[in-house]
């Protein structure tokens, strides 16, 4: 048996409840603070975004620049990772939730996969040229069973199917989303082993239950993103996926338990 044949990544009651960004209502996204309290909570999954400091280094962290998250203006890409671990991640949401005085800082994918080793992650591409390092650090850590990687670029995706020979699960998105729309339900050939669709995307309804019934024909696990409120909730335990991705994930896993 392969290794992609044993998709223990996906194992846990269902629907699995895979904390966005750690959780980012609750604690200031992609940060030590996230991670701390998705262990503390004892989740099993933790989503978050890659990317690259201008030394090579893979971090936590969604956006291009620092300007939403932080009180330091500027392209990710123009900072050394010294320079990065000085930053507050925190400072706007401890800000808006009247916490100032707080702090909390950017963490490696190396670190982050060395804090636990039952935490297992959904790591999002937001930069290309970073693939063989992501890849890199999963095997140098033997952490490929605790890792599912994604991306909405399509070239981000296939660079890194390239980089792993296939050896590290991955997630479709938009272009897989597209066939599974459009095109007539029947087996495909897929490298990815899961789909991760929006609830909604720009107004239009995404899930349903053909996407369902097309994951299951393809032997692909389905998560839908970001989900936060319970009424939707219910939705996607109503057409049967196998994972939400929430802002909430606390709020979450109270009810269905």
């Amino acid at each position: 048996m392969g290794f992609l044949d044993n998709k223990s990544y996906f194992d846990g009651d269902k629907p699995l409840i895979i904390p966005h960004r750690g959780g980012s209502n609750l604690v200031p996204e992609n940060t030590l603070h996230g991670l701390e309290l998705a262990i503390k909570e004892g989740f099993s999954h933790f989503e978050t975004d890659l990317r690259m400091s201008k030394d090579g280094e893979i971090f936590l962290h969604h956006d291009e620049t620092f300007d939403r998250t932080t009180n330091v203006s500027g392209k990710v890409k123009d900072f050394n990772w010294s320079e990065i671990l000085k930053i507050n991640a925190g400072f706007k949401f401890y800000e808006k939730n009247n916490q100032m005085g707080k702090t909390t800082e950017f963490v490696r994918l190396v670190d982050a996969l060395m804090m636990s080793q039952k935490l297992k992650f959904n790591l999002d591409l937001k930069q290309t040229g970073m693939a063989k390092k992501v890849v890199d650090i999963i095997k140098s850590l033997n952490a490929k069973e605790r890792v599912l990687v994604s991306s909405f670029s399509p070239k981000r995706l296939d660079e890194f199917l390239s980089e792993s020979n296939g050896e590290i699960l991955t997630s479709g998105t938009f272009r897989e989303n597209s066939i599974a729309r459009f095109l007539p339900l029947k087996k495909r050939n897929f490298k990815v082993q899961a789909l991760q669709a929006p609830f909604r995307w720009k107004g239009i309804q995404v899930h349903s239950k053909k996407l369902v019934e097309f994951c299951k024909i393809n032997n692909l696990q389905l998560h839908i993103w970001t989900v936060n409120s319970i009424e939707n909730l219910k939705i996607c335990l109503e057409i049967g996926c196998d994972g939400v991705i929430t802002d909430e994930p606390i709020l979450f896993r109270e009810y269905l338990n």
